[in-house]
């Protein structure tokens, strides 16, 4: 009787010589000269298309039968690539944009945005923020001036009102 991993065992093996058997294959490699012209590397990089593969590849890589565990990691790494630009995506779509200049905020005022919900001016990047409160600033600065520029006119109409002839008998 047999038991299950030697059936399981027996499974594997038949699968992995089937996809071994390679001995009536004939790789199909096409390129465009204009890729071969392109670029710096020439015939030895990424110019060269098996036919049934979706990618371009340099052509050792595209005459080659990569198979069972090799196949396998190389679908894996693959997957877990594209994975990765998926996610990365999804972040970038996810990324506040400044209503002010309409750039994405940088990882450090998301991260600033997203640990501190109360801050004020969510909705304005870095930059535009340190504008926003110099503006706030120098507006201060301006009403402050001014309301002692008003206080010292004041102060001087009081005091040529009271220089004149009769001024001092009020």
């Amino acid at each position: 009787m047999l038991r299950p991993t030697d059936r399981h065992d027996r499974i594997t093996r038949h699968t992995l010589n089937a996809l071994k058997d390679y001995h009536q294959a004939v790789p199909v490699v096409v390129t465009e000269l204009e890729r071969i012209t392109a670029g710096p590397t020439g015939a030895a990089g990424k110019v060269w298309r098996r036919l049934g593969r979706d990618e371009w590849q340099p052509l050792t890589e595209a005459l080659d039968n990569p198979d069972g565990a090799r196949l396998y990691a190389l679908q894996c790494k693959e997957a877990k690539r594209r994975q990765t630009e998926r996610e990365a995506a999804e972040r970038e779509a996810q990324r506040p944009v400044c209503r002010r200049c309409g750039k994405r905020f940088t990882d450090d005022r998301w991260a600033t945005i997203r640990h501190y919900p109360a801050e004020q001016h969510r909705e304005l990047c870095e930059p535009c923020l340190c504008e926003h409160w110099e503006q706030v600033q120098a507006e201060k600065t301006a009403r402050r001036q001014a309301e002692e520029t008003a206080a010292r006119e004041a102060a001087e109409a009081e005091a040529k009102k009271n220089r004149g002839l009769f001024g001092r008998r009020r």
